[in-house]
């Protein structure tokens, strides 16, 4: 009786698949990026093998499956989410089997009986083949996860090249929706700092946004591009990402905003000397606009640190020496107001810069000897003095 209710069925799909097909876009507006046709015509195949299959009372057979498999990994290249595919499944099977019911009901109670015992057989297919859909859907999925992060990885190493607007650049920065004539800027920090998943939620984070943002990880590196977006909005999320619960923020280097793929090269070297000042002070976000002096020799540190070593260890032996040169400059180069700031006498000021200056050679009320002492202060951070 059972197999007599599902070739009627089948004889009625050219008026019931598209009814189904009607009621899936209804109920899940985001399939209006496929084609109708197209879908009414996947809509009437898969019905097609469930009800030839409860006919015969059979499971669904490789071919089907992998014809399901195709249809999973459409969807995916669709952009429908893995969720509104399933949940298309789902309708169209519910609304086939309450057809199904309507049916048996107009045969009799036997029939009903007959229909109830195909229970488990109908949701059997139902199970293979979204579990068919949901497998081929992820693969597509990761792989096309994969091929993303490979062109985030190739535009992050562009930046480094000789010429990083040359045509594949271009065409890339293009394929991940830049304009390669626009304005870029670049942030860097430590790949270590991110937590599991950190990169993730902050590229979920990115996309809800304006403007395009690419981030990645390359060679220890957290290197971020962004375009149309606000530096404040980056390093807000960013924050969120790596933010720690105790101790210092993790260290940012913010580049200049700069036009064209060249500039977002330059700002990418902005953003890794102002990185490097950011883990000597060990305080936060450095932005090379800010501090574009110290970020460019920040860098350098290691080589200059014989030309500004007597400062440096001199601030750290004596921090509240380096404490009066800071003060100084940054009072007006006026000893009472360094002295106020430093709730000291006005002659302790001038007493611990002419100490200073015996110390490192430097006389800090000169500009070659102040630019030296602010600069190994900077760069060689001392522990700070109350």
């Amino acid at each position: 009786m059972i197999d007599s209710l599902c070739r009627e069925m089948i004889d009625e799909l050219p008026s019931f698949a598209p009814r189904i097909t009607e009621i899936i876009r209804r109920e899940m507006p985001r399939y209006s990026v496929v084609p109708e046709e197209e879908h009414m015509r996947d809509v009437t195949v898969q019905l097609h093998g469930l009800l030839g299959g409860l006919e015969r009372g059979t499971m669904p057979s490789a071919e089907y499956l992998q014809a399901s498999s195709r249809l999973g990994a459409a969807r995916a290249v669709q952009g429908l989410p893995v969720e509104t595919v399933l949940g298309a499944y789902h309708i169209g099977y519910r609304e086939t089997w309450n057809a199904l019911m309507r049916g048996a009901v107009r045969r009799g109670q036997e029939a009903v009986a007959e229909l109830a015992g195909q229970v488990t057989t109908f949701w059997t297919w139902i199970q293979e083949l979204t579990n068919a859909v949901a497998v081929a859907y992820e693969a597509v999925l990761r792989s096309e996860l994969s091929a993303q992060e490979d062109r985030y990885r190739r535009l992050i190493e562009a930046m480094a090249a000789a010429d990083p607007a040359d045509e594949a650049t271009v065409t890339l920065a293009r394929a991940l929706g830049y304009d390669p004539a626009g304005v870029f800027q670049a942030f860097r920090g430590r790949s270590a700092d991110l937590p599991s998943g950190g990169l993730e939620r902050f590229r979920r984070q990115a996309a809800t946004g304006p403007g395009v943002v690419v981030a990645t990880i390359h060679g220890g590196a957290l290197s971020v591009l962004s375009q149309g977006v606000p530096d404040g909005l980056v390093l807000r999320s960013l924050g969120r990402t790596v933010g720690r619960e105790s101790g210092p923020p993790a260290p940012l280097g913010v580049g200049l905003p700069r036009t064209g793929l060249a500039g977002a090269a330059d700002s990418f070297q902005d953003a890794d000397g102002a990185l490097s000042l950011a883990l000597h002070r060990e305080d936060g976000a450095v932005r090379y606009a800010v501090a574009w002096l110290q970020s460019s020799l920040a860098e350098q540190s290691r080589r200059l640190s014989d030309v500004l070593g007597p400062g440096a260890r001199t601030a750290h032996a004596h921090p509240h020496l380096a404490a009066a040169v800071t003060a100084y400059a940054d009072h007006g180069f006026v000893p009472t107001a360094a002295a106020r700031a430093l709730h000291v006498h006005p002659n302790t000021v001038v007493y611990r810069l002419d100490r200073w200056t015996t110390l490192t050679g430097w006389d800090p009320r000169t500009r070659d000897g102040l630019m030296r002492s602010l600069l190994a202060l900077d760069l060689y951070p001392s522990p700070r003095t109350p």
